[in-house]
């Protein structure tokens, strides 16, 4: 699908597990560095090649947020990659997270990543409407709504992986978790290019532009109407996400380029 354009879709909610051989479509780290120049007329691209990560842009998390607490030391940039980190310090939980500081609404969001290969944590890439980015508190402004992808490493395996989708509605308590989608390559074992399109009437997941579901707000209670922030973060728990990892290993999560195309109707 070119980006920036999006085709009607019918009113029922598709969803298509990959059958392909994944390992033709981005199995190779050497020559699949985007540039900035071929994203020049997109709205937003970061390649994180500087020595720091853009604080114009971006605000790395100094806060604690799901039973752990982030830093700077361990969301950065290096070798060309956004580098997160989560490391079980003796049941201290040493998370990362980083979200732009502009909005969005409506349009294609991209991003080459390769999660950790350490069961027990959850890797994220999802949008957020809080309308503060002081302390990312339930106490502040916003609709709560979020897109979702989610990564919960205990699933991986070889040649085998999950990947867990969710969009949540105006309130904390009000979500469509969707069923975790199977896959035939292990997404940890590679970077892949995972993204989601977001429309005024559906969204679409997809991985190396393989469509892997779509959801029609027609057919549900939550549509997404309201300006967000992207964001990312890296946490672990023992409900859910069957964590934590094993005490002092090191957890990475890197993501190589993150692209947004607005919606052209």
């Amino acid at each position: 699908m070119k980006a920036g354009t999006y085709p009607k879709t019918n009113c029922f909610l598709i969803l298509t597990v990959a059958l392909l051989n994944f390992c033709s479509c981005d199995s190779s780290n050497d020559d699949k560095k985007k540039t900035t120049e071929e994203y020049s007329t997109g709205t937003f691209f970061d390649d994180f090649e500087g020595s720091s990560i853009n604080d114009t842009v971006w605000q790395v998390a100094g806060w604690y947020e799901h039973g752990g607490q982030t830093s700077a030391e361990r969301c950065y940039a290096e070798n060309g990659y956004l580098t997160m980190k989560f490391i079980n310090d003796n049941g201290t939980y040493l998370s990362s997270a980083i979200q732009t500081r502009k909005e969005f609404l409506y349009g294609r969001w991209e991003a080459r990543l390769k999660p950790s290969s350490v069961p027990g944590v959850l890797n994220s890439f999802y949008t957020i409407d809080w309308n503060d980015t002081s302390d990312n508190s339930a106490d502040d402004d916003g609709t709560k709504q979020e897109i979702d992808i989610e990564f919960l490493t205990y699933v991986f395996g070889n040649n085998t992986g999950k990947v867990h989708y969710a969009v949540h509605a105006s309130g904390l308590e009000s979500f469509n978790t969707n069923p975790d989608i199977d896959l035939n390559f292990d997404p940890s074992a590679d970077f892949h290019v995972w993204g989601f399109e977001i429309t005024p009437d559906h969204i679409e997941w997809f991985v190396d532009d393989t469509t892997l579901l779509t959801y029609n707000y027609s057919e549900h209670d939550v549509k997404i109407d309201s300006p967000y922030q992207l964001k990312l973060n890296f946490w672990s728990k023992e409900e859910w996400i069957n964590g934590p990892p094993t005490s002092g290993v090191e957890c990475v999560y890197l993501i190589d380029w993150i692209k947004f195309v607005p919606y052209d109707e």
